[in-house]
C-alpha cells in the first residue's frame, strides 16, 4: 500500500484544490453547516473538529465499550495473508469477531504518547498539509467504527495511530495524489512497514466502506459543530 512519490515539502493533492481554495474564506456563521459551508471551512478548522470528535470518543470509551467478542487487550501477531473480507452471513460472524479483535489491538501503543493528539495533528498538518475533506472523512470513519459498529474502543494509547491510518486511507480515497509513503511514515513517527500494516488493518476494520460523499461530510461537520 505504498503511496505515489512526492517531492519533499510539496503537497500533491489535486482533487483537494477546491477545499484548499475555499478554505481561504472562513464561513461567517460557524453555528450552522450547509452545503457550501463545509467547503469553505479551513483545513485548520476541520482538524480541530477531528480533535473534538476523538476527545469525545476517548472520554466515552470507559462507559461505551465494544461489541461482545472484541477485546482491547495487548497486541497479537497477525499476517496479512490471514486477513479476509467476508460476505454477510452468520457463518462468518465468529471468525470476523476474532479478526476484528486482533486488528483493533494493532493500533495500541505500549504507553501513552508523550504529545497530545492536537500537537500530533498540528505536526502532521505542518509537514503534510491535508484538505478539509480528509479530516472530516477520518472523523467519520473512526466515529462509525466506535459508535455504530462498536468494533474498537478509542483511547489514549491507540488514538494517534488510528488517526494516522485514517488520514492516510482518507487521502488515498479522496485525493488523486498523496504524499509519499516514506514521508507520511516519517512525519507520523512510525516505520514504513508499520504504516502499511496500520492502513491495511484500518481498511478491514472499516469493512472497506470508505466512500464518502458531499452529504456525508456536511452531516459529519454539522454533528461535530453541534457537539
Amino acid at each position: 500500500m505504498n503511496g505515489s512519490g512526492a517531492a519533499e515539502g510539496e503537497p500533491l493533492s489535486s482533487s483537494g484544490d477546491a477545499n484548499q481554495q475555499g478554505s481561504r474564506t472562513q464561513g461567517t456563521n460557524d453555528s450552522k453547516v450547509d452545503s457550501t459551508d463545509v467547503f469553505e471551512m479551513t483545513p485548520d478548522t476541520a482538524l480541530g473538529l477531528l480533535c473534538i470528535a476523538m476527545d469525545k470518543l476517548t472520554a466515552n470509551s470507559s462507559t461505551q465499550g465494544v461489541r461482545s467478542g472484541i477485546s482491547s487487550g495487548d497486541d497479537s501477531p497477525i499476517r496479512v495473508t490471514e486477513l479476509h473480507f467476508s460476505p454477510a452471513g452468520e457463518g462468518h460472524l465468529a471468525y470476523d469477531s476474532i479478526q476484528q479483535s486482533v486488528l483493533s489491538k494493532r493500533f495500541l501503543s505500549k504507553r501513552e504518547p508523550p504529545i497530545t493528539l492536537k500537537e500530533y495533528l498540528t505536526r502532521l498538518h505542518r509537514y503534510c498539509p491535508m484538505s478539509t475533506g480528509v479530516y472530516l472523512a477520518t472523523s467519520l470513519y473512526i466515529t462509525r467504527m466506535a459508535n455504530i459498529d462498536r468494533i474498537i474502543s478509542v483511547n489514549r494509547k491507540n488514538v494517534h495511530r488510528l488517526v494516522l491510518a485514517g488520514l492516510r486511507v482518507a487521502m488515498k480515497t479522496l485525493e488523486d495524489l498523496s504524499y509519499s509513503h516514506n514521508r507520511v511514515a516519517k512525519v507520523g513517527g512510525v516505520g514504513e512497514k508499520e504504516l502499511s500494516r496500520l492502513e491495511i488493518s484500518f481498511c478491514f476494520l472499516a469493512d472497506f466502506e470508505l466512500r464518502v460523499d458531499r452529504e456525508m461530510l456536511i452531516e459529519q461537520a454539522r454533528l461535530l459543530k453541534a457537539s
